[in-house]
C-alpha cells in the first residue's frame, strides 16, 4: 500500500508530467516558422475508415500515464518515465515547429446517429486538438515511451505485455479517428522509442541521479597532508572504539522521565540515525581505504550514540516515538540519495559537520544538565559522544576542503542543481523546530547556539578553500539565517514574548501529520526499531 505522503508525491508527478506535455503541446501549435503543410493521403489512409466509438481508446492516455505514476518501484523508475515523457514531448514539438503538416479532417465529418456522448466526446476532441502538427504523432509517441518505460518496471515480467498492447490499441486508434495520417504513426513509434532509450541513457541506474551529478571518480584525498592525517586519525579512532556496555548503566527502573524530554530524546535518536547512515553513503563513495574504514567506523558509532539514548530510555520505561516531520522528511530523502551522485555526496559530507554542530553538539551536552539524567554514567556517556563528533568533523573538513579546491566558482554551481538541497531546505526547519522547541521548554537557552553559527560563518577565513564553493555559500546562508532567527528568538524570551507552548503544540501537530504521511513503513524501509516501549 502506497503511504499518502507517497501517493501524493506521485500524483505531483503525474499533474508536472502532463504539464509538461501541454507545454510542447502548445509551442508546437504557434507556427513559429512556417503554415502547416497537407501531406497527400494514401491508399491506406483511404482504407481504414473512420471508427467513432475509438475514441474512447484514443483519450485512454492520460489514465494510463496516472496508472504508471502510481506503479514504478523504484524513484529512479519514476526520474526515466518523468524523462521520457519530456523526451517524447521535446522531440515532436521540434518537428512540429521545423516542418508542421495538418490533416484534412474535413473529409472526415462526424457521423448521424452517433450516441450522445460519442458524439460529445468527438466534438471535444476536434475543438481542442486541432489538425495541425501531424507528423510524428504525439500522441504516439507518448504512448510508446509511456508504455516501454512502464513495462520495465513491472513484474512479473509478463504483466509488460499490457502496456505494450495498450500503446498498440492507441496507436490504431489515431487513425480510426482520422487524427493523424498512417505515416505519422510509425514515426510517433520511433519517437517514443527514441525517448525511452535516451530516459535509459540518462538515468541507467537504481537512483535518480541526473547525469550531470554523476560522480565520475570515487572519493580520495588528494592532499598529502590529509592522507597522512587520515592515515593517524584511522588508528586514533579504532584504537578508541567502545561499547555500550563499557558505560556503568545504573539498574532500572529509574524515575519517569518529563514528556517533554523523552519527546526531544527521541528526535535526537532520529538525528543521530540519520548521521549514521549519511557516513554509510559516504563509505560507499570513498576510494581511499582509511577514508572509507573511517566513515564505516563514524556510521557504527553514530548508531551507537542513537542505541545509546534508546537504553536512556528504556532505563526510564520511557516509549520510543515515530519521528517528527522533520526527521521524517530526511528519513524519506534517502531512497533519493545516491553514493555514486557527486551532488548527494558533497551534500551530505557538508550537510553533516554543519548540522552535528548545530543538532548534536547544540543539544546532547545540554542533556546533561537535566536534573533527570545528571549522573556519572550520563556525564560518561555524553563524553565518548562529544570525542566521537570531533573526529567525525576533522574527517569532513578536510573532504570539504579538497571539494572546495575542486569545485570552486564556477564549475561547482552544478552541484546546486542537486534536487536534494530543496527537499532538505524543506525538511531542516521543521528538524530544528522539532529539536529546539523541545529543548528551549526544558530551559535551553537559545544564545548559546550563537558561537557555533560565529564559527560556521567565519570558517572560510580558516580555510580559504570554502571562499569560492558555491555548495558551502549555500550553508553560510543557512548559518545567517539560523543566526538572526536565533537572536530573534532570544529577543522576544526576554521580552516575554516567546510562547514556547505553542510551539511545542505545533511540533504535535507537525508530528501527527508524519504519522499520517508516512505511518511505520518509513522506520521499516530504514531498518530502524518500531514505535513502541523502549529495549535496551
Amino acid at each position: 500500500m502506497i503511504a499518502p505522503v507517497e501517493l501524493a508525491r506521485r500524483l505531483g508527478l503525474w499533474v508536472i508530467g502532463l504539464c509538461v506535455i501541454v507545454f510542447f503541446y502548445g509551442l508546437g501549435k504557434l507556427e513559429l516558422v512556417r503554415d502547416p503543410v497537407e501531406l497527400p493521403l494514401t491508399a491506406l489512409d483511404h482504407a481504414i475508415p473512420f471508427v467513432p466509438w475509438t475514441v474512447w481508446l484514443y483519450g485512454t492516455i492520460t489514465w494510463a500515464s496516472l496508472a504508471a505514476w502510481l506503479t514504478y518501484r523504484e524513484r529512479a523508475d519514476g526520474a526515466r518515465l518523468m524523462t521520457a515523457i519530456g523526451l517524447a514531448s521535446a522531440l515532436c514539438a521540434l518537428v512540429f515547429v521545423l516542418w508542421p503538416t495538418t490533416f484534412p479532417r474535413e473529409l472526415y465529418p462526424l457521423p448521424e446517429g452517433l450516441g450522445a456522448r460519442t458524439l460529445a466526446e468527438l466534438r471535444e476532441l476536434r475543438d481542442d486538438d486541432s489538425p495541425s502538427n501531424c507528423f510524428p504523432s504525439l500522441h504516439v509517441a507518448l504512448a510508446w515511451a509511456i508504455a516501454l518505460t512502464w513495462a520495465s518496471w513491472l513484474r512479473p515480467r509478463a504483466l509488460a505485455a499490457l502496456p505494450i498492447g495498450w500503446a498498440l490499441v492507441v496507436s490504431v486508434t489515431t487513425i480510426t479517428t482520422k487524427q493523424h495520417y498512417v505515416i505519422d504513426v510509425p514515426a510517433g513509434l520511433v519517437v517514443g522509442v527514441l525517448a525511452f532509450v535516451g530516459a535509459r541513457r540518462a538515468v541507467p541506474g537504481t537512483r535518480a541521479t541526473p547525469f550531470f551529478l554523476r560522480i565520475g571518480e570515487r572519493l580520495e584525498p588528494r592532499w598529502d597532508t590529509h592522507r597522512a592525517r587520515l592515515a593517524k586519525l584511522r588508528e586514533t579512532v579504532e584504537a578508541g572504539q567502545w561499547s555500550l556496555d563499557a558505560i556503568a548503566w545504573p539498574k532500572g527502573p529509574l524515575a519517569p522521565l518529563d514528556p517533554t524530554l523523552v519527546r526531544l530524546i527521541n528526535e535526537l535518536i532520529y538525528v543521530e540515525e540519520i548521521a549514521g547512515m549519511n557516513f554509510a553513503i559516504l563509505a560507499r563513495a570513498s576510494r581511499s581505504d582509511d577514508l572509507a574504514t573511517l566513515y564505516r567506523l563514524f556510521a557504527e558509532e553514530e548508531r551507537r550514540h542513537a542505541d545509546g539514548l534508546r537504553r536512556v530510555l528504556a532505563l526510564h520505561e520511557a516509549p520510543l516515538n515515530p519521528p517528527g516531520l522533520g526527521n521524517s522528511l530526511v528519513l524519506d530523502e534517502f531512497d533519493a540519495l545516491d553514493p555514486e551522485s557527486v551532488g548527494d555526496v558533497y551534500l551530505i559530507a557538508t550537510a553533516n559537520p554543519v548540522f552535528e554542530t548545530m543538532l548534536d553538539a547544540g543539544t546532547v551536552p545540554f542533556l546533561r544538565t537535566h536534573p533527570a539524567l545528571a549522573s556519572d554514567w550520563f556525564e560518561d556517556f555524553v563524553k565518548r559522544i562529544t570525542r566521537d563528533e570531533a573526529a567525525h568533523l576533522a574527517v569532513n573538513w578536510m573532504v570539504i576542503r579538497e571539494a572546495g579546491e575542486r569545485f570552486g566558482g564556477l564549475r561547482g554551481l552544478r552541484l546546486l542543481l542537486n534536487p536534494s538541497i530543496f527537499r532538505g531546505m524543506i525538511a531542516v526547519p521543521f528538524m530544528s523546530l522539532d529539536v529546539y522547541s523541545l529543548a528551549h521548554r526544558l530551559g535551553y537557552r537559545f544564545e548559546t547556539l550563537l558561537p557555533a553559527f560565529g564559527k560556521l560563518w567565519r570558517l572560510h577565513r580558516r580555510y580559504p578553500e570554502l571562499r569560492a564553493f558555491p555548495l558551502w555559500w549555500v550553508f553560510r546562508v543557512f548559518t545567517a539565517a539560523g543566526a538572526v532567527a536565533t537572536m530573534v528568538t532570544a529577543g522576544l524570551v526576554r521580552a516575554g514574548l516567546l510562547f514556547v507552548r505553542f510551539w511545542t503544540a505545533f511540533t504535535r501537530a507537525t508530528d501527527l501529520v508524519a504519522r499520517l504521511a508516512w505511518g511505520r513503513g518509513l522506520l521499516r524501509r530504514r531498518g530502524l526499531p518500531a514505535p513502541g516501549r523502549a529495549v535496551g
